[in-house]
């Protein structure tokens, strides 16, 4: 049976980047913040955040208290507060390892949903959030697919179309999807409801750390950069989102 915890997640924009309505998204997962230099570090993670400037952070592989590997440090409080951001921790093994959204902008509420685990093997979830820019209502999404069952992630794949489908206005959706828009990520694609910005959008080439969007947000999108680093085994990925060029739109 799958599990909801929680609400939505509402964010009011105000006093974006440079005062014109443009907002830095950044997915990153952070391999419970061991470095691929094999150094623990939790602050060196705040600081390369800090760095890259960016508003809201979908992180996936965040540790709370889970084990020595990460000194049982609760990362989701020590980011927020190495930041200064609001927070919402989603975690999907009991409540020390799994998602966590870090904004710049107040959170309100928040929904963390379990994926399906056909093969039951480690659990998966999706943080939904509802961002509020101006009159648009844009639903932002933080997950971290199965790296273990290529079945799990086809069911996952579906189920997370569901989920953007019955959203109701824009979305904007942050992962480590562990496949590629080319290949498993595709049905989650084929519909024209969301784009992947890093090849689709951008042409920086296709990888399992992306961030899609919505089809009115494409134009928005203004820039991004993949950033390499030895902080984790992954690359940080950001994408700056002009909402000034958005079209006016209404919502239902």
């Amino acid at each position: 049976m799958l599990c909801i915890l929680s609400a939505v997640c509402v964010i009011t924009l105000s006093g974006c980047r440079n005062n014109v309505g443009i907002v830095r998204v950044m997915t990153y997962n952070l391999h419970h913040c061991m470095g691929d230099d094999g150094i623990y570090d939790v602050s060196r993670i705040a600081e390369f955040m800090i760095t890259h400037q960016a508003d809201i952070i979908l992180c996936q592989e965040v540790d709370s208290a889970y084990s020595d590997r990460s000194k049982m440090e609760k990362q989701p409080e020590m980011l927020e507060t190495m930041l200064g951001f609001h927070a919402f921790y989603g975690p999907n093994i009991g409540e020390t390892y799994g998602n966590l959204i870090l904004s710049r902008y107040p959170i309100a509420s928040t929904e963390n949903i379990s994926l399906p685990n056909p093969d039951d093997i480690e659990p998966r979830g999706v943080i939904v959030a509802t961002l509020k820019a101006g009159k648009n209502t844009i639903t932002i999404m933080d997950t971290h697919l199965s790296a273990f069952s290529r079945h799990n992630r086809d069911v996952e794949v579906e189920f997370l179309k569901g989920i953007v489908k019955e959203r109701d206005g824009l979305v904007l959706f942050g992962a480590d999807f562990n496949c590629r828009p080319s290949g498993q990520l595709k049905p989650l694609l084929d519909d024209g409801v969301v784009a992947d910005t890093r090849d689709g959008v951008l042409g920086l080439g296709e990888g399992i750390d992306d961030i899609l969007v919505s089809i009115p947000l494409r134009d928005c999108v203004i820039k991004g950069e993949i950033v390499e680093n030895q902080l984790s085994d992954h690359p940080a990925y950001w994408i700056d989102i002009d909402f000034g060029k958005l079209k006016v739109r209404r919502n239902k």
